[in-house]
């Protein structure tokens, strides 16, 4: 493994855990409406723009980290779909 990957799979870490705590929260107070459609719509498109850029050029560290947070973007919007009256 480079320092070039290390770097990547850290990037990865920190990229993707920065909507865990909104997750969590929205799951345990069972609230979005302080959450933006927009956010998430931006957030899931742009996770899923640098997952494909990430395959087309081979990338590891790229698809891990933007499949985890397309994944994440996911949950928001199921969130905010399924809390959408609270």
């Amino acid at each position: 493994m480079t320092s070039a990957d290390m770097v990547g799979y850290a990037a990865t870490v920190v990229g993707t855990s920065m909507m865990m705590p909104q997750v969590v929260r929205s799951w345990r107070t069972q609230q979005m409406r302080d959450v933006a459609w927009g956010m998430i719509t931006l957030f899931l498109l742009n996770c899923l723009l640098w997952l494909a850029y990430g395959l087309m050029i081979a990338a590891p560290p790229m698809v891990v980290a933007n499949s985890i947070g397309f994944l994440i973007s996911l949950a928001l919007l199921g969130l905010k779909i399924r809390f959408r009256r609270n």
